[in-house]
């Protein structure tokens, strides 16, 4: 599977909207380090999205691994989701494959992006969800996700399409996407703090960083990526 193929081809799903790459630090942008097997590359994109919301894209690649972490953060006076999506390969084995929309507190467009995840699923009904989900994801995860241990690359490339098919639906709810009141965007903002902290501290690709990279340069980097 292609991933630079796959971030083209998100990204071209939010050519309707105002989507400008954000600038960063030149050694958080990209890093890289010889491995015994050859380089390991980290790649990381950060998009504003019409000025409602950022979109993250990290790509880990070496020989031996491919790692694509994608997460769409609303503004906090946006009525916007949370969505994530994460796809894992080492070798030629698929590990996981996770896709969510997560609306952290009550919102106009929370039925819709529920009706969204649970159309994806009767489209798909091929996918058996993972009985081994760990407690971390299970505390932050929507209920209407996908989380697949795929068989091989073929079922990886179909959850792919899959969040391909949802790109175009997360495009237009951020078009059509209404304010919160003050008072909810403060609430708001507290709850996409603690979703990110959630994650910065749960990472499953942690140890993979602090061995590769150093613990400093990694609390640095999820203090960026989760901010």
């Amino acid at each position: 599977m292609n991933f630079d193929a796959l971030i083209a081809a998100t990204l071209a799903a939010f050519e309707p909207l105002t989507c400008q790459p954000l600038e960063l630090a030149a050694n958080l942008a990209r890093i890289q380090r010889p491995e015994v097997d050859g380089d390991l590359v980290m790649a990381t994109q950060f998009f504003d999205v019409n000025a409602r919301g950022e979109l993250r894209i990290v790509h880990i690649f070496a020989p031996k691994i491919k790692v694509l972490t994608l997460f769409f953060f609303p503004d906090a006076n946006w009525q916007l989701p949370v969505y994530c999506m994460e796809l894992v390969v080492f070798g030629e084995q698929p590990i996981v494959a996770l896709i969510d929309g997560v609306c952290l507190q009550p919102m106009d467009c929370g039925s819709l992006v529920e009706g969204i995840l649970d159309t994806a699923h009767q489209k798909n009904p091929q996918f058996q969800q993972a009985e081994d989900t760990p407690e971390w994801f299970q505390a932050c995860r929507s209920g209407r996700d996908f989380f697949i241990r795929p068989e091989n690359m073929a079922v990886m490339g179909d959850l792919a399409a899959v969040h391909l098919q949802l790109m175009p639906q997360l495009a237009t709810l951020i078009q059509d996407a209404r304010q919160f009141p003050e008072q909810q965007t403060q609430q708001y903002q507290h709850v996409l703090q603690e979703y990110k902290h959630h994650h910065r501290i749960h990472a499953p690709g942690l140890k993979l960083m602090n061995r590769s990279f150093g613990e400093a340069w990694t609390a640095n980097y999820m203090h960026t990526l989760f901010n």
